[in-house]
């Protein structure tokens, strides 16, 4: 089919020059530059986090490759984003305007959506939820959460307050969260909403942190997003153009954040273009120079940070940051492209540069005396 893109989650999505193919790709040639200067509330970062460095191939170990069926009326081009349960995993695809639910063995169960801004339809389809035997799916730029039955059925739509949505996650509880603009408090990053779309807090000023001597004026300056990924109800959340990360308690009443700084080794913080960005090869070109936060997955067991220096599906260099079931840190390097985890499994981009579209599970290794 010989159609593959990228997403990064704000409008617009910048398509690569290296690879016009379709599968996910990771956001951060969207930021803008710099490094932190504080975080929410204007407060410091309150610890430093040190990963230890070692291959990825010394972490984790292959289990299985998939093939997801796709045909020219239903392909995959643009994922813009994952949820994988164990069993299944669905696929949000915003250039066909549709999510797709998949069998682990790769077989298609359901395609949901299509074009439009009617009821069942999207004009930018990101982020699925798998949940008690319901699709969830985001429209970023609608504003609005899409529930389904795994069999392909519209239940039903929940509008929420919300400009535009750069990440979403569904909670246990039913609580729908998003970071993004537009939340009602000016300068909140995340909002938490009920079931049935009603406000409930918001917080997380990452988008009024600007860098050191940074020009607030510049075309650029307003290009960063706040990514997140839920683990244990806390929110930890990261931006485009930073090294750091915020754990936000969800069970508090009003979102309070506390920092962390992560000491990666290998790690190229932003900083300005020498020159005015003109074009998006000025812009894909300086995104390369440093690395970029990409959107980080959660597991029962594992949190995950990709930091990029360009584009995830493109083998550009990453840094994988992982903590593990025990709490330690590891700064993991030529990793492929991590799209989802369950417990002490990966769900990655095995071909990012092919077609067929090919995934697949990597699980974590046996630890032994020393710890790994």
């Amino acid at each position: 089919m010989g159609r593959r893109g990228v997403w990064r989650p704000s409008p617009p999505a910048l398509l690569s020059h290296r690879s016009p193919r379709r599968l996910l790709a990771v956001p951060f040639l969207v930021a803008a530059l710099g490094v932190w200067t504080g975080c929410d509330g204007g407060t410091g970062t309150d610890s430093t986090i040190t990963p230890v460095a070692m291959p990825f191939a010394d972490q984790f170990q292959l289990e299985q490759v998939i093939t997801p069926e796709q045909s020219t009326e239903s392909p995959i081009v643009r994922i813009s984003g994952v949820s994988w349960n164990g069993d299944r995993f669905a696929i949000a695809d915003v250039s066909e305007a549709n999510a797709k639910l998949f069998s682990i063995d790769g077989s298609l169960l359901a395609t949901v959506g299509r074009s439009g801004e009617g009821p069942g339809e999207f004009t930018a389809a990101r982020y699925p939820a798998l949940a008690d035997g319901r699709l969830f799916v985001a429209d970023g730029a609608l504003g609005r959460v899409s529930v389904w039955t795994e069999s392909g059925d519209l239940e039903r739509e929940i509008q929420v307050g919300a400009g535009f949505i750069s990440d979403f996650a569904l909670l246990p509880d039913g609580r729908l969260v998003f970071t993004g603009s537009g939340f009602g408090t000016p300068g909140a990053a995340m909002g938490v909403f009920a079931e049935d779309g009603t406000a409930l807090a918001q917080g997380l000023f990452t988008t009024t942190v600007l860098p050191a001597d940074a020009d607030p004026e510049a075309p650029w300056a307003n290009m960063r997003q706040t990514l997140f990924t839920v683990a244990n109800d806390t929110a930890w959340a990261v931006s485009t153009i930073s090294d750091s990360l915020w754990a936000v308690p969800l069970a508090a009443d009003s979102l309070w954040a506390e920092s962390r700084r992560l000491s990666i080794p290998g790690y190229v913080a932003p900083a300005a273009p020498e020159e005015p960005l003109r074009s998006l090869q000025d812009l894909s070109d300086w995104g390369r120079s440093f690395h970029g936060a990409a959107p980080p997955v959660a597991s029962s067991e594992l949190l995950i940070f990709p930091f990029v220096r360009g584009v995830l599906n493109n083998g550009d260099p990453t840094i994988l940051v992982v903590r593990d079931g025990k709490g330690d840190w590891y700064a993991l390097s030529d990793p492929p492209p991590v799209i989802a985890a369950f417990a002490d499994r990966l769900l990655v981009i095995h071909n990012p540069l092919e077609d067929p579209v090919e995934l697949a599970v990597y699980e974590m290794r046996s630890t032994d005396g020393n710890g790994r």
